[in-house]
């Protein structure tokens, strides 16, 4: 292909008399910002991309950027190239029907010079948002086969087409996580968020390093919040009380996951979950970021964490959890501040770690920012677009 150049109560109480480092107020420690908000610009590199939803890099030092097609496609891009190319095609096997369904995530193994095993994650034709291992024959092989899949691991979601999440993004401890939605349809309709008998409405954690008895491709780490509770908690749970974490990301200096998750009815909120936290409640569906939205899922002694930022409705709609700068170029100016935007509106705002969000730029139909390999920002639009993010 070418693209083309220009254009339950149970478990609450575990967590919240085991897990007690679970209040979430502020961000992670960080650099004193610059004293003026950036003003963020985004140049279009190459569009054509179908409907792109992540741009990633593979850790390789080959420059690549690698962008996932909501239709099914994961496609390789070098900056400055006339055109893309096809990496993997998933078309027969991704359900892309719905308009949040499909290709929803890649990420490539941190070693995967040396080790070149990358992870997708897609709906598949009952719902059902599954997460593959493929393992290409070379660092450098121009593309992948589909017929290599192994399925690594399921989440059943049966009755609706939408909160399907599927970001997928390796910790600094080389871990796998990955986000999966409430199960769709709204207010959380079967209370799946506030149990870790369900993987839905998660924060999820893996060791794709192992493998272990009943799930062979990956191990669930020792020291996951519920890890040593066994059936019929799931092991794989790392934070709960999450609606749609659509996008989220990892600072790789200080490892928190900053995590953008789509509201309900009034508000849309950035959650930061710290390296040295786990088990953290974000509180949907008791709460929409700091307010009550369904009084009787809340339960006496639990604690909730508070969002690091809160936008409400009309300001934005669909929030778009985005990355921490950390590159090189914008440096100075940058501080480094967290970058995040919103689909519908097609703001995007800026944050200092611990400070309030403001208005930077804009991007219609922004469905993900990524980074190259040095940090430098990059960003989708779901009309096709591959943007570069500049910065004054």
């Amino acid at each position: 292909m070418t693209v083309r150049r220009a254009r339950p109560a149970a478990f609450l109480a575990i967590v919240a008399l085991v897990l007690a480092f679970a209040g979430v107020t502020s961000g992670p420690a960080s650099a004193a910002p610059a004293t003026r908000p950036p003003v963020l610009g985004f140049t279009l590199r190459v569009s054509g991309f179908g409907e792109p939803v992540l741009v990633t890099n593979a850790h390789d030092s080959s420059g690549r950027l690698f962008v996932v097609d909501r239709l099914g496609r994961l496609i390789s891009y070098v900056p400055g190239a006339a055109g893309g190319h096809v990496y993997l095609d998933m078309r027969s096997k991704v359900n892309a029907s719905g308009g949040e369904q499909g290709l929803l995530g890649a990420a490539f193994y941190p070693g995967f010079r040396s080790v070149p095993i990358f992870f997708v994650s897609y709906t598949r034709a009952d719902g059902a948002l599954v997460v593959s291992k493929f393992t290409a024959s070379s660092p450098a092989a121009p593309d992948v086969s589909s017929a290599i899949e192994q399925v690594m691991l399921v989440v059943p979601h049966p009755t609706y087409q939408n909160h399907n999440a599927g970001m997928l993004a390796f910790g600094k401890d080389a871990k796998l996580f990955i986000s999966t939605g409430d199960g769709g349809g709204a207010g959380d309709p079967f209370n799946q968020t506030q149990t870790a008998r369900s993987l839905s409405g998660k924060i999820l954690r893996i060791d794709i390093q192992h493998s272990c008895p009943g799930h062979p491709l990956y191990c669930v780490p020792a020291d996951n919040p519920v890890a040593s509770l066994g059936a019929p908690y799931r092991g794989e749970v790392w934070d709960v009380g999450f609606r749609n974490p659509w996008r989220f990301s990892v600072d790789p200096v200080t490892g928190a996951l900053w995590i953008g998750d789509v509201g309900q009815d009034r508000y849309e909120e950035i959650d930061v979950s710290p390296m040295t936290a786990k088990g953290v409640n974000f509180g949907w569906s008791c709460r929409e970021a700091n307010s009550t939205y369904n009084s009787s899922r809340c339960v006496a002694g639990v604690h909730y964490a508070a969002p690091v930022a809160v936008i409400a409705h009309p300001t934005a709609e669909a929030m778009i959890g985005g990355v921490v700068y950390r590159g090189a170029r914008y440096a100075a100016l940058m501080g480094p501040r967290y970058i995040f935007g919103d689909y519908v509106t097609g703001t995007v705002w800026t944050m200092p770690g611990g400070g309030s969000p403001t208005v930077a730029g804009h991007l219609s139909q922004v469905t993900s920012f990524g980074t190259d390999q040095a940090g430098e920002v990059w960003a989708t639009t779901l009309s096709g677009g591959l943007y570069q993010m500049t910065a004054r």
